[in-house]
């Protein structure tokens, strides 16, 4: 991926828009070369960032409220994204003054395709009123009415609140569209979390997570940080973090981990065993090998030996003391991250077979290399019963040896984490 060359941050958020709502593309990798760019000041890559991450979130509304003023068939959608821009700056970027916002959006229509800079013009000067009544959704239906408002898919609501409960499926809505915490894990291999309170609580504002050892949370980035600069810390959410906890290989013992990028929870398990033993990890993708190496050698983990291969080759492998399974899913636990999953789901529907067959055939390479009085964690960042739930009592109806010692659904609003399904299963030993 190329940085669009245009020195404009507006410019360059419409390019990288334009890549995540017609290509597909994944908005935190187009951003991450925004803020390894150089040659741009930080207020603009603050500004890139905000545009980004703001539109992909609330777009489901920015349409909404757009289109009551345009005609969509005879619109670009490379207007349709300058507009929701536009409209996004007015509601939600309240420092920048409106008369700015509207000339700024004409200017780059103008660049792009100048017959819709009257358009453009008419639109965001009808909305800079925020009492606008354009900005109300006004559904019959109370439910479509909170989804819209939300700008979040209707059908996923459907969905969660089939499988959770309206209740439960309201709170991730709500959730959604919230700005994630800062959640890092303290890395033991080379400190404690009382050093690091005790050196940096006040500079960085670090608080602990309830229930989850090594992690705390920040209002300060740290992501440049001496601290994380030499190993002592690395970038983690909450949830992500239990799952190694709720694992907790031990020390001296034989580890899989079937689907180890980015290297999150592959570190943590190499803290947990204190750098003994050996964790044997597994990533398909060989472009994620060098980020997965990269954390390894700054957080100083030595026990892990890296294979370049699907994990169901793990099949002719040795058995395992210990296995983690962090499995491939549809993501819907973490929304508030990665915006775009709402609004591929929109696109692609709810045909998960594919996936959900994959997940089970990992689950069955597990089972074959689990040695008997050995545990296995089965985890997904997602809120969906038919990767989550249902999975699991497949897999347990055709292996009668596993028994489940821990099982919970995190749905991300209880302590404002990401979404998560963590369940624990042990094979019982012959008597």
């Amino acid at each position: 991926m190329t940085l669009p060359k245009s020195s404009n941050p507006r410019h360059q958020a419409w390019e990288i828009l334009i890549r995540v709502i017609e290509n597909h593309a994944f908005s935190n990798l187009l951003l991450n070369e925004v803020a390894n760019n150089n040659q741009l000041k930080p207020v603009d890559k603050n500004l890139v960032f905000n545009l980004v991450h703001g539109v992909v979130t609330w777009k489901i509304y920015l349409s909404y409220v757009v289109n009551k003023l345009i005609d969509k068939k005879k619109t670009p959608v490379s207007v349709q994204i300058l507009l929701w821009m536009g409209v996004y700056q007015l509601c939600y970027l309240t420092s920048i003054p409106p008369y700015a916002v509207v000339n700024e959006s004409v200017n780059l229509v103008k660049t792009i395709d100048p017959k819709f800079a009257g358009l453009v013009n008419k639109v965001l000067k009808t909305l800079v009123p925020q009492e606008s009544e354009l900005y109300l959704v006004k559904e019959k239906n109370q439910d479509k009415n909170f989804c819209l408002t939300h700008a979040f898919p209707w059908k996923l609501f459907t969905l969660l609140s089939n499988d959770y409960g309206k209740e439960n499926a309201m709170g991730v809505v709500i959730d959604s569209v919230k700005k994630p915490l800062i959640n890092f894990r303290v890395n033991t291999l080379k400190t404690s979390v009382e050093q690091i309170l005790n050196q940096y609580q006040d500079q960085f504002g670090l608080t602990r997570v309830l229930g989850v050892d090594d992690c705390l949370i920040a209002t300060k980035p740290l992501v440049h940080s001496e601290l994380y600069r030499l190993g002592e810390i690395t970038i983690q959410d909450a949830a992500s973090v239990l799952v190694g906890q709720v694992l907790n290989p031990s020390v001296n013992s034989r580890v899989l981990d079937m689907c180890s990028a980015p290297g999150g929870k592959l570190s943590h398990l190499s803290a947990l065993m204190q750098n003994t033993g050996v964790i044997i990890a597994y990533e398909l993708n060989p472009w994620r090998i060098d980020l997965i190496q990269q954390n390894l050698v700054r957080l100083g983990c030595n026990n892990v030996e890296l294979r370049t291969q699907n994990a169901l080759l793990a099949i002719n492998d040795e058995p395992y003391d210990f296995i983690l399974l962090d499995a491939p899913c549809s993501g819907f636990g973490v929304l508030k991250r990665k915006p775009e999953i709402k609004l591929n789901f929109n696109n692609s529907g709810d045909d998960f077979s594919t996936l959900v067959q994959t997940q089970a055939e990992l689950l069955e390479v597990a089972y074959q290399v689990l040695k008997k009085g050995g545990v296995m964690v089965y985890s997904t960042c997602t809120i969906n019963k038919v990767e989550n739930q249902t999975q699991i009592e497949r897999f347990l109806s055709t292996h009668p040896d596993m028994k489940v010692v821990f099982s919970q659904q995190l749905f991300g609003f209880e302590q404002a984490t990401d979404g998560f399904f963590i369940c624990k299963l042990m094979k019982k030993e012959e008597k």
